[in-house]
């Protein structure tokens, strides 16, 4: 899972993950279901769970299984991916502005 601060946070607080502000620029990702080489120690994979990608820095991925598909803002936008593909993710994108209406 990964969110920013004003999208996808209910689904993160639901897997574990930390409350963020919304003005945060930063992304957050937890990783549900680990796929280390070289295992590591359980403890050093529990460490790797959550984290917060600070801004200008990207999160890079390599899909290790035959087929799969990557799920964007729920169900209604998704991506095949196969063996091999790379997913690189990062928050380089204007900001969402917010509007409320008060009555």
């Amino acid at each position: 899972c990964v969110c920013t601060g004003t999208g996808a946070s209910a689904a993160m607080a639901a897997a574990g993950g930390m409350p963020m502000d919304v003005h945060a620029s930063d992304l957050q990702y937890l990783i549900r279901e680990h796929m280390i080489e070289n295992s590591a120690t359980k403890e050093e994979v529990k460490n790797l769970n959550n984290a917060i990608l600070p801004k200008g820095q990207r999160l890079h991925l390599r899909w290790n299984s035959q087929k799969g598909r990557i799920f964007i803002d729920g169900s209604h936008l998704t991506h095949n991916l196969e063996l091999g593909d790379e997913i690189k993710i990062d928050s380089n994108t204007p900001p969402l502005a917010l509007y409320s209406r008060w009555d």
